[in-house]
C-alpha cells in the first residue's frame, strides 16, 4: 500500500438503477460507448489513473487537482453533446466529486478521509456538474478556474463540514430558464414588530424578531419574502397593509407589537391580505421574559408554522374562485394541492390533471414536479394505480426532475428520498437525501413528515415517531397532518405497541378517514390484539377502498427492510379477515 498527496475524483452516473431497470440495453451500451470514446481518452490527456470502477461510476487519481478538473470538465462536455439526440428522461448525467490530500492506493482502491470527501461532494453534486472541495480550490490557478463558493457544505458520516465549490460552466448550460411559477409566488412583507413609544427599550427585539421570521419563510422557499432591507423604511412611520403592499409589491403583510409588563413579553401579530383588505390571521402569545435569545427563537417558531399554512389555505381560496381559462401556471399547481389529499379517486384524477397542466405551462418549478412525483406514488398507495412498476418508474423520474431544477429545495430532497425508501428500498441514498433536505431547511414539515416512513421500513420506530411529531410540531395545522399521523400509528405498530397503534389510527382517520394505509394498519393491529369483531370492520373498510387488496402481495411489497416484519404483516391483515 502507498500513501501519497494527490487528487481524488469520484464519478457517477445520476439514476442510473432507474435507467437500466427501465432501458436496460439502451443505457449500458451508451454508458460503454462512453468509456471507450470519452472517458478513457480524457483520462490519457489529462494523466489520470482509475484505481476502481464501481459499476456506472470509477474511482480516479491524478497528481495535482489541475489534471482532475480538466479531465471533469472535458468530461462533462463531452457527455452532454453524446446525449444530446437521446430522450430525456433516458440521457446519461454523470456527478463527479474532487479532493485533494493523503491517500492511501493499493493495486485496485483507494482509501483515506479524501476519498471520502470526493466520495460525498459526488452525491451532493448536480447531474452534469462538478464539485470540488476547499483543499483541493486551493490548488487550482484562480485565473483558469470559475467556480461558485457553496461555503460549508455538511457530509454524510463526517463530523466536520467541508467547503465546497461548484466549477462554473458545465451546470450553467443545462440549468433551466427562471420558473414563471417562482414568479407567481404569494409575496410577503414582514414589518419590525413595534414596541410603545414607552419602551424604547424593546425596538432592538422587534427588529430581531422580523429578521429571525424573515430568514424562516424564506427557507420555505413557497414564499417570495421582501428582504428586511425594504421593509425597514416603515420601522419608523409604519402605514397600513395597503401603503406597504403598494410600496414593496407584496400581497400579504405581517405586522406586530410588543409590550412587556414586569417579567412578562405580550406580542400581537397580524397577517392581512393587502388585496382584499382583509385580515386573515391574528394572535396574541404571552411568554416569560428570561433569555432574550430563546423568546426570540420560540415566538419565531410559533409565527412562522402558523403563517405558512395560513397562506397557502387564502391562495387556494383564491384559485378556487378564478374562472379556469384565466389560471395560471401556479394557479394550476395550487389547484392540484387542494384536490388531491382529499382521496377522492375523481379528485385525484382531477389533480393529476391540474398538476400535468401547471408542468405544462412551466416546467421549471421544482415543487410542481415533486407533487407529480407524490400524485403517482399516492396512486400505489391507494390501491389506485393501473400498473404499480409504471408509476413507479414515473414518482422517481419526476422526483428526479424537481431536483434537477432546484438542487437544494428541501420539498424535492425529501420526497426523493421517500420514493427512494418507499418504491425500491434505497434507504442509503434515501437517508443521504433526508439529511440535505434538512441541512437546507430545517425548519421544513414536509421534509421531516416525508423522512419519517423510512424509518419505520428500517426497523426504527422511535426515530420515525420523533420525525413524525416534529413534523406536526412544525405545522400544528397542517392539511397533510392525517399523514404525519399514520407514520406515528406505523411507528408503535412496528414497535409492536398495538393498542397505542389503534388509537394513532383513529385519530389520523378523524382527519381523513379516506387514506388506505390507516385502515390496513389499523386492521392489522386490532387483529395482532384479538380484537377480532373491529379488525373485521376495518378489514371490509379496505376492501371497499380498494377491492383488489391481497395481504400478500401488499405485504411483500411493503417496504420493510426486514423480511420477518413484512410475514408478520401479512398474518396480521389475514387475521383481519382479509384475502391472501
Amino acid at each position: 500500500m502507498e500513501q501519497r498527496a494527490a487528487a481524488i475524483l469520484d464519478a457517477d452516473v445520476a439514476g442510473y438503477s432507474r435507467l437500466v431497470e427501465a432501458f436496460e440495453q439502451a443505457t449500458h451500451t451508451r454508458l460503454r460507448s462512453l468509456r471507450d470514446t470519452v472517458i478513457n481518452p480524457a483520462l490519457k490527456t489529462a494523466r489520470g489513473t482509475v484505481v476502481k470502477h464501481t459499476g456506472d461510476g470509477f474511482l480516479a487519481v491524478f497528481a495535482e487537482p489541475m489534471h482532475a478538473v480538466r479531465f471533469a470538465v472535458a468530461v462533462q462536455d463531452a457527455v452532454r453533446q453524446h446525449e444530446l439526440a437521446v430522450p430525456p428522461e433516458q440521457a446519461l448525467a454523470m456527478r463527479i466529486g474532487i479532493s485533494y490530500g493523503d491517500i492511501l492506493l493499493e493495486k485496485a482502491d483507494a482509501f483515506g478521509n479524501e476519498v471520502n470527501v470526493a466520495a460525498r461532494l459526488q452525491e451532493l453534486a448536480e447531474p452534469g456538474t462538478v464539485l470540488v472541495s476547499g483543499s483541493a480550490h486551493e490548488r487550482l490557478p484562480a485565473s483558469q478556474v470559475q467556480a461558485v463558493d457553496l461555503g460549508l457544505q455538511a457530509l454524510k458520516n463526517m463530523s466536520r463540514p467541508v467547503r465546497a465549490f461548484r466549477l462554473a460552466g458545465s451546470a450553467d448550460h443545462s440549468r433551466p430558464r427562471p420558473s414563471q411559477l417562482s414568479r407567481e409566488r404569494p409575496s410577503i412583507a414582514v414589518l419590525p414588530f413595534r414596541a410603545l413609544p414607552s419602551e424604547p427599550a424593546l425596538d432592538y427585539l422587534g427588529d430581531g424578531l422580523a429578521e429571525e421570521i424573515v430568514a424562516a419563510l424564506a427557507s420555505l422557499r413557497e414564499l417570495m419574502v421582501i428582504s428586511r432591507n425594504s421593509t425597514q423604511r416603515f420601522r419608523d412611520t409604519p402605514g397600513d397593509a395597503m401603503t406597504v403592499s403598494r410600496g414593496l409589491g407584496a400581497r400579504y403583510v405581517l405586522s406586530g407589537s410588543l409590550r412587556r409588563s414586569n417579567d412578562r413579553l405580550r406580542i400581537v401579530a397580524e397577517l392581512a391580505d393587502a388585496v382584499d383588505r382583509a385580515v386573515l390571521w391574528a394572535q396574541r402569545y404571552d411568554f416569560e421574559m428570561q433569555d432574550v435569545f430563546e423568546v426570540q427563537d420560540r415566538i419565531t417558531s410559533v409565527i412562522v408554522n402558523t403563517l405558512a399554512p395560513q397562506i397557502r389555505q387564502a391562495e387556494v381560496q383564491r384559485v378556487l374562485q378564478k374562472r379556469p381559462e384565466n389560471m395560471t401556471a401556479y394557479d394550476h399547481f395550487l389547484e392540484a394541492v387542494s384536490l388531491m389529499y382529499r382521496l377522492r379517486e375523481d379528485d385525484f384524477a382531477r389533480a393529476g390533471s391540474a398538476i400535468r397542466r401547471a408542468i405544462a405551462l412551466d416546467d421549471s418549478y421544482a415543487p410542481a414536479f415533486a407533487l407529480a412525483s407524490e400524485w403517482h406514488a399516492l396512486r400505489i398507495g391507494q390501491g389506485w394505480s393501473p400498473s404499480p412498476r409504471d408509476d413507479s418508474f414515473e414518482a422517481i423520474r419526476l422526483a428526479e426532475a424537481a431536483l434537477d431544477r432546484d438542487p437544494n429545495n428541501a420539498l424535492a430532497l425529501a420526497n426523493l428520498g421517500h420514493q427512494r425508501a418507499y418504491l425500491f428500498r434505497d434507504f442509503d441514498q434515501a437517508l443521504s437525501l433526508f439529511d440535505r433536505a434538512l441541512a437546507a431547511s430545517p425548519g421544513h414539515a414536509r421534509a421531516w413528515g416525508l423522512s419519517a416512513p423510512t424509518f419505520n421500513y428500517l426497523g426504527d420506530p422511535e426515530a420515525a415517531l420523533s420525525r413524525a411529531q416534529q413534523a406536526l410540531t412544525l405545522s400544528p395545522v397542517d392539511p397533510l397532518a392525517f399523514w404525519y399521523r399514520t407514520s406515528i400509528c406505523i411507528a408503535h405498530y412496528t414497535a409492536g405497541e398495538y393498542d397505542t397503534a389503534v388509537g394513532a389510527a383513529r385519530a389520523a382517520l378523524a382527519e381523513n378517514p379516506r387514506y388506505t394505509t390507516i385502515w390496513r394498519t389499523l386492521a392489522a393491529a386490532l387483529a395482532a390484539l384479538g380484537r377480532k369483531d373491529e379488525a373485521l370492520t376495518a378489514a371490509r373498510r379496505v376492501l371497499e377502498l380498494e377491492p383488489g387488496f391481497r395481504a400478500k402481495v401488499y405485504a411483500d411489497a411493503y417496504p420493510y427492510h426486514d423480511a420477518v416484519r413484512r410475514e408478520r404483516l401479512r398474518r396480521h391483515l389475514v387475521d383481519a379477515g382479509l384475502p391472501d
